[in-house]
């Protein structure tokens, strides 16, 4: 393979993902050759083929210097001017964005399963401008914020999960795959793409772009993926601003409010997962704004305050995950509703180990179906309930966060029309979902 043919994954990053299909969990790293020696060797500005490559050099080697660990010896292979070569900089993928086909630059950071260690990803991914995709799973890279994903032209999908693919090798397969959609076959990915975009595809020999495109402004479908890594303090307060469709930050130190900007995603955000961190505050109302939204999970928090009565909106929800925080008061049955009906979509509703103290009359017969768990909380005459003196320690604490009722907020004209399209409450397998997929092991 060309050495410059290593930009074909930009074809991934057009579109949505629709499916992961496999990640191995055994990928070995192929063996490398360094040209220099990077104790002899500085390259200068006047060795790269263009500025863009320069710059993600300097980028590059200053993340590099971060790094404290490196079991596999993978950045022994960044060094030198030939970013883009098949021996050196493995991780590192080269093409030339739609309307610059002369200038190759950085456009995809593979560095799954190299068990890097770093303090952040700031100064690293934010300094990539034309990276259209980052995918760093089971690292340890940590920091006090997640990477600012809106002043990146090309980026679509950043992912940081667990998944496990490592470098593509030499028997991997890019390029079309049937209409509207692209394939990525090899021993250590295999992912399904289907686009929402015209592609433009650059088949002639020795393009820079072997099987895909890039087009501009193009900036819908989003992935942020940063599931089981080190990351700590709040949310970003303008998180909504990010145009994401997939967003998933489990398993990390996460702290601090969901951010009220998150309803300004309400047009474009399909899945939220925020599962197991150390959120706080009270319950938002703009997070029953999401009225396109799939999955909301933010189970194992310390979330706290009423169910807002905006989470009627909610009516494309089909897991709505919120056990395990420190929720009180009735479990509204306008959201028990959302199951009910042909156009009833919801179909796992967890709300247990909280403290509510009662449900509306359509949640009892979810709790028959076993589509509502509310075990270990506060409603009498419940079975698997918490003890009395539990209930009444945390009910005479003060509380300040608004009745269910004070905040409410007109549902988005076109969550009605979500809720009027027939649907099939059907429990998913986990595995089906983008942000779950990204949990398994």
């Amino acid at each position: 393979m060309d050495n410059h043919l290593k930009s074909p994954l930009i074809l991934l990053l057009l579109g949505y993902i629709a499916t992961i299909v496999v990640y191995p969990a055994h990928c070995q790293v192929p063996a490398h050759k360094t040209h220099h020696h990077p104790l002899l060797y500085n390259p200068q500005p006047r060795d790269f083929p263009n500025e863009r490559l320069y710059n993600a050099y300097v980028v590059i080697q200053r993340f590099k210097s971060t790094i404290t660990s490196d079991p596999k010896n993978i950045t022994t292979t960044w060094t030198g001017h030939d970013l883009c070569g098949e021996a050196t900089y493995i991780g590192f993928y080269c093409g030339a964005p739609y309307g610059r086909a002369e200038k190759l630059t950085v456009t995809a950071v593979i560095l799954n399963g190299y068990s890097l260690h770093a303090p952040t990803l700031k100064g690293f991914v934010d300094q990539l401008p034309d990276l259209a995709l980052f995918h760093a799973a089971s690292n340890n890279f940590g920091g006090d914020d997640i990477p600012r994903l809106t002043n990146l032209e090309y980026m679509y999908q950043l992912n940081v999960g667990n998944d496990l693919p490592a470098h593509p090798t030499g028997g991997d397969t890019w390029g079309l795959k049937g209409n509207g959609g692209a394939g990525i076959m090899g021993p250590c990915i295999t992912t399904t793409i289907k686009f929402k975009f015209d592609v433009r595809v650059n088949h002639e020999k020795g393009g820079s772009s072997k099987g895909g495109g890039m087009l501009p402004g193009a900036t819908d479908s989003k992935a942020l993926l940063l599931n089981y890594n080190n990351l700590s303090g709040p949310l970003p307060a303008d998180l909504g601003f990010s145009k994401l469709s997939y967003l998933a930050l489990s398993n990390n130190k996460l702290s601090g409010p969901i951010p009220p900007s998150i309803s300004h995603l309400q047009d474009s955000l399909l899945e939220v997962l925020l599962l197991n961190n150390q959120l706080s505050g009270c319950l938002p109302q703009e997070l029953g704004m999401l009225y396109k939204t799939t999955v909301i999970d933010a189970g194992m928090n310390q979330l706290t305050g009423p169910i807002p009565s905006s989470f009627s909106c909610l009516t494309s929800v089909e897991q709505l995950n919120l056990g395990g925080n420190r929720l009180y008061g009735e479990i509204p049955d306008a959201l028990c509703k959302l199951a009910a009906g042909p156009a009833g979509r919801l179909a796992n509703l967890t709300l247990s180990s909280n403290y509510f103290t009662s449900v509306g009359p359509a949640c009892l017969s979810l709790i028959k179906d076993g589509v509502l768990n509310v075990k270990n909380n506060c409603i009498p005459g419940f079975a698997n309930q918490r003890r009395p003196a539990e209930c009444a320690s945390f009910h005479s604490q003060p509380k300040t966060c608004p009745a269910a009722s004070a905040t409410h907020a007109a549902c988005p004209a076109a969550a009605a029309n979500a809720a009027a399209a027939p649907a099939d409450r059907v429990a998913k397998d986990y595995s089906s979902y983008v942000t779950y997929a990204t949990l398994h092991k």
